[in-house]
């Protein structure tokens, strides 16, 4: 948090706290919480949306895999490093822009179809965050420059499905 310029800042931080910030809020003005993190969801995915592009400017965040090479939309990039190995130049997925299209997809049905046809406070929010966890999960999968939490397995891999489960129970029980 205090050195912004080497990490300290990340996606589910901000969520986290954001979260925490609006439960407090709505339990100090005694207002449905659900309700307001239903109108903020589709303000949050705009900002991770725009927020990617972030990444491309500073050529980072981007992915690998064999095969991305004969990929037609590729990136080159130089200092290209991949499980703390340096590359050097090399192809890289452009998962920055993977990642702002789906969420750019996911805003467009949360905010056409599922706020137009909302059942229940909460339901844009689980909607949201089902969609942000299935998409991280998969897209995590093919970044170079990611936060193991043991053997192969992912931080964001992890953290993306449990926002998938949190999605289906949060929907099942309201």
């Amino acid at each position: 948090i205090i050195n912004i310029r080497n990490g300290g800042i990340a996606i589910y931080g901000a969520i986290i706290f954001g979260l925490i910030a609006v439960l407090i809020y709505n339990k100090v003005k005694k207002s449905s919480s659900l309700s307001m993190l239903d109108a903020l969801a589709p303000a949050v995915m705009l900002g991770q949306i725009i927020g990617r592009w972030g990444n491309f400017i500073n050529a980072e965040a981007y992915g690998w895999s064999s095969g991305v090479e004969e990929l037609p939309w590729r990136m080159e990039l130089d200092n290209v490093i991949v499980d703390g190995q340096r590359l050097g130049t090399a192809a890289v997925h452009p998962t920055f822009f993977y990642e702002s299209l789906w969420n750019l997809i996911g805003l467009a049905i949360i905010v056409f179809i599922v706020y137009r046809k909302k059942k229940f406070n909460g339901q844009v929010f689980f909607a949201y965050l089902g969609w942000y966890g299935l998409g991280r999960a998969y897209i995590e999968t093919l970044r170079a420059d990611s936060l193991y939490i043991v053997g192969e397995l992912k931080f964001s891999v992890f953290v993306g499905i449990v926002c998938v489960i949190a999605a289906i129970v949060g929907e099942i029980l309201l």
